[in-house]
């Protein structure tokens, strides 16, 4: 009976190994599956992501060019009405008509420019002038909180504005 229940205790011991090694390559063959299946939804996931990011950019940049036109005709119609003013002028200060006129085809300019430059452009321009002269940009409450809500959405945070150069008290001309 020893031969019998020796030999028992073998066929047990390599059927419960053959379970084990079963157990363990189907475990792996899981593992592989899971694997698979993480990697295919993350990829995605990923090109989700990049669709619904696309499309917030191209709705973000189609407002902001209707935005962007809007302004131009606005400060458009602000040049023609100081090149109106300078004609009002013309027969009793013909000195300040002169004057007026400059300023309407420099507004006029502003007009143009916005029409034609990129957003993200005409934003670093008017960031880049504030740092370099912030005196000359901040007679205007409405212009220093534009300058400031500009400064906080800029992707490069600037801390502080440089210093104002000795003949910040001149005109912009």
């Amino acid at each position: 009976m020893s031969d019998t229940y020796t030999q028992g205790k073998t066929d047990l011991a390599g059927k419960a190994k053959e379970v084990f090694r079963d157990a363990k390559a189907k475990a792996a063959g899981l593992t592989d599956d899971v694997s698979r299946l993480a990697k295919d939804n993350a990829a995605q996931l990923g090109d989700a992501a990049r669709d619904f990011a696309g499309n917030a950019k191209e709705k973000i940049e189609t407002a902001a060019g209707q935005r962007k036109s809007l302004g131009a005709d606005y400060v458009g119609s602000l040049a023609q009405a100081t090149g109106q003013a300078a004609q009002a002028f013309e027969n009793d200060l013909p000195q300040a008509a002169r004057y007026i006129r400059q300023a309407s085809a420099q507004i006029q300019g502003v007009a143009d420019t916005i029409r034609e430059r990129d957003v993200r452009e005409r934003v670093s321009d008017v960031q880049d002038f504030a740092r370099q002269q912030p005196t000359r940009g901040c007679g205007d409450p409405w212009l220093c909180r534009a300058l400031r809500f500009l400064k906080s959405t800029s992707p490069k945070h600037s801390p502080t504005f440089d210093a104002a150069p000795e003949n910040s008290h001149d005109t912009i001309g």
